[in-house]
């Protein structure tokens, strides 16, 4: 009972149509409640995040850096969560080309590090 209640919870706050989501999201990683070895919660907050279009493709890049440095970070504990969640990244051929641009940086960006094969498979997708 209590965890759904957490993860729904979690979720309300990734979704919600508030102009500071994104500071909030960072925030709720610190959260006692929160860890990223908790597939359902990973999926509550960061999954979720993706799924909240204004912030995380917001013209600055802020929410596809974010997801970018979560995704290394989570990663290491669960690679398939990971590669489920960079497949938000892949989607760059979708929008203008600010933001395109700064999709594929990310992408960049984890290209260079020790990835997983999951995750790897997906960033390589996305940068051909």
């Amino acid at each position: 009972g209590d965890a759904l209640v957490l993860n729904k919870w979690f979720s309300v706050q990734a979704l919600a149509n508030l102009p500071d989501v994104l500071d909030r999201v960072k925030a709720l990683i610190e959260h006692p409640d929160f860890t990223l070895s908790n597939p359902n919660r990973c999926r509550s907050l960061i999954s979720a995040f993706t799924m909240n279009a204004a912030p995380f493709h917001a013209e600055n890049g802020e929410g596809y850096e974010f997801i970018g440095k979560m995704l290394a970070e989570l990663d290491a504990l669960n690679p398939q969560i990971s590669s489920r969640m960079g497949s938000s990244l892949i989607q760059w051929r979708r929008f203008g080309d600010n933001r395109a641009t700064l999709m594929k940086a990310e992408l960049q960006k984890l290209s260079e590090m020790k990835l997983s094969d999951d995750l790897f498979e997906i960033v390589q997708r996305g940068l051909k």
